[in-house]
């Protein structure tokens, strides 16, 4: 599960941008992490309802989540191909 994270705002001249960053937790070493996974910045403009950050958030959230999964199969199919050893 992936958790959303408001990690900034950057306010401008009548908008500002929200830097998310969408997190899950990974075992690594045997311990239980919190990582990462992507970002994403979308803009509203100033006087934007609550109801509309949230749901722009949220769908910026889920295009993190699409991308990271692009990645990672994208990762998977890389692993795949043989590479030569490169020699010092």
């Amino acid at each position: 599960m992936a958790k959303i994270n408001i990690a900034g705002v950057k306010q401008g001249t009548g908008k500002y941008t929200v830097h998310v960053v969408l997190t899950e937790m990974q075992k690594i070493e045997d311990e239980q992490v919190d990582v990462p996974i992507g970002e994403a910045f979308p803009e509203f403009l100033d006087g934007t309802k609550p109801s509309a950050e949230k749901q722009g958030i949220i769908k910026a959230a889920e295009g993190i989540r699409e991308r990271a999964r692009d990645a990672k199969r994208k990762r998977i199919a890389l692993q795949k191909l043989e590479f030569p050893e490169i020699e010092e």
